[in-house]
């Protein structure tokens, strides 16, 4: 297998240059007289700032919207497998990193204000799926197993809705130019089964960027993004380079896996709620303190789960529920909390999240200038570089749409 000859780097400029928002949608409570703009989000100074519930106020009304589409491009050739169920076997994975997510596109529109404390966005994108179903634990006849992570073909994508923003903090080399596409590496060396061959980190060391990454099911409770940054690493040019870092706070969300059976060895899901009718895609910390949610104490031979109250969970018996793709009873992946509630660094750019049966309506809310070296500074009168990222039901096939600028009245 090749390595990879094609940077992400590259794969955007050849995106950026051919995407147009001709076929752009027309998103609700717009004055069609403030116009709109493929490139410039112009963050008004308003009236009256909006009640932040996730709801479309009139005041949206005032705020040109940036209208654009962000698409899935090639990303480069794998080196190395991403599955655990590919055991190493690369035929089983498709060649490139993004596929088979590559040539999707996703219309959205982004407007912006700012009442001279706080900037608000409202970032609405199409997509008819609310997708939730992450890794879900599954019985395959054997053994449990989980969905993958990364997707094999298009009928295998078992992941969530996110987005991702990126600021500048200060000047970064490249940033006005490349904004996002200068913190991402392909090629890289080394890579362990399960690494990724590309990865953020920035050009030179003492760099930063200002990195918002929301995650549908994992934010459920915490009604935040993780605001991150990304920062220069010393293994730079190797695949354990990974410079994408979380402010300091409570970390809203951790992994459902996995409970192993000391007698047995065979692994399965940590929590499950019993007796659930319909499909579950996390579990809350609230439901395993309060008993709603139980341990798995042993995995059978037989795939029965045994559980701290003594129930039994026999996946056999109760085929489809628990089969691979479909069956309603299949176990979350995934642990939440409300983490720090916008009272941590972490938690502190708020957001109330809406699908509406059509696509994703999300209102964000940050303080302008937070004090933290970690964050980008919104001052009314910059033009700040940024780029985003739209992840449908992807945990990292994602669309992009870069060079873009942020104006502040």
């Amino acid at each position: 297998m090749k390595s990879i000859k094609i940077t992400l780097l590259a794969a955007v400029v050849a995106m950026a240059a051919s995407c147009t928002h001709d076929d752009a949608p027309t998103y609700s409570n717009v004055d069609p007289g403030v116009g709109e703009s493929s490139d410039e989000l112009l963050v008004k100074k308003f009236s009256t700032a909006p009640t932040f519930d996730g709801e479309i106020d009139e005041v949206w009304s005032e705020a040109r919207p940036l209208v654009n589409a962000a698409t899935v491009g090639p990303a480069g050739e794998k080196t190395i497998t991403l599955n655990s169920s590919s055991n190493g076997d690369l035929n089983l994975e498709p060649t490139d990193l993004f596929d088979p997510y590559t040539g999707e596109s996703y219309k959205y529109s982004l407007r912006g204000g700012h009442d001279g404390e706080y900037i608000y966005l409202l970032f609405e994108w199409e997509d008819d799926s609310d997708s939730q179903d992450r890794q879900s634990w599954y019985y395959d006849g054997t053994k449990w197993r989980q969905e993958n992570k990364y997707a094999n073909h298009k009928n295998d994508k078992f992941y969530e809705d996110k987005f991702g923003m990126m600021f500048p903090i200060g000047n970064p080399e490249g940033f006005t130019g490349g904004t996002c596409t200068v913190t991402c590496h392909g090629g890289l060396v080394d890579a362990q089964p399960g690494d990724k061959a590309t990865r953020h980190y920035m050009k030179n060391e003492g760099e930063l960027t200002d990195f918002w990454h929301w995650k549908r099911d994992r934010h459920a409770l915490a009604e935040a993004c993780d605001d991150g940054f990304v920062q220069w690493e010393d293994d730079f040019g190797k695949a354990s380079a990974n410079g994408r870092k979380n402010d300091d706070g409570i970390g809203p969300y951790g992994n459902n896996q996995s409970f192993t059976d000391e007698e047995t060895g065979l692994k399965g899901p940590l929590y499950v709620i019993p007796n659930r009718d319909e499909q579950y895609y996390w579990v809350e910390q609230s439901e395993i303190d309060n008993g709603t949610a139980k341990a798995v104490t042993g995995i059978a031979t037989d795939g029965k789960l045994t559980l701290s109250d003594g129930t039994i969970i026999d996946p056999v018996a109760e085929y489809p529920a628990y089969a691979q793709g479909f069956g309603y009873k299949r176990i979350p992946s995934v642990i939440i909390n409300p983490g720090g509630q916008g009272n941590d660094g972490r938690s502190e750019v708020r957001i109330k999240a809406k699908h509406t049966g059509s696509g994703w309506q999300l209102e964000i809310k940050r303080k302008l200038e937070t004090g933290d070296p970690t964050d980008a500074s919104f001052a009314p009168g910059q033009s700040i570089p940024f780029g985003l990222a739209i992840f449908n039901n992807a945990a990292i096939g994602h669309g992009m749409s870069n060079f873009l600028t942020m104006k502040i009245e």
